[in-house]
């Protein structure tokens, strides 16, 4: 399922993935930069969203969002874009 989330960029999206092993992922690609980012609903410093970020007000509604998921489903895998961590989490394709 892929799901608009436009703060960082207006094209920004969420991809939920359902794999055959029941496995869920959540691509969240840079809602945040890194996990602790939605697990503690930790923002990137100011000048980062500044600069970065399209509109921070929505990146900030949706990492909320994400973090409400994860909350209430919490057999899914978050993958941030720029978190390596996550990445050994991934199944190989």
């Amino acid at each position: 399922m892929i799901v608009p989330a436009p703060g960082h960029t207006p094209g920004s999206v969420i991809v939920f993935v359902a794999l055959p092993d029941a496995r869920r992922l959540a691509f969240i690609g840079d809602l945040a930069w890194q996990h602790e980012g939605v697990e503690r609903r930790e923002e990137r410093p100011w000048l980062q969203r500044r600069l970065a970020d399209h509109d921070p007000g929505l990146v900030r509604a949706d990492l909320l969002r994400i973090a409400a998921i994860l909350a209430r489903f919490p057999e899914f895998t978050v993958i941030p874009a720029h978190d390596a961590r996550s990445f050994a989490k991934l199944p190989p394709l």
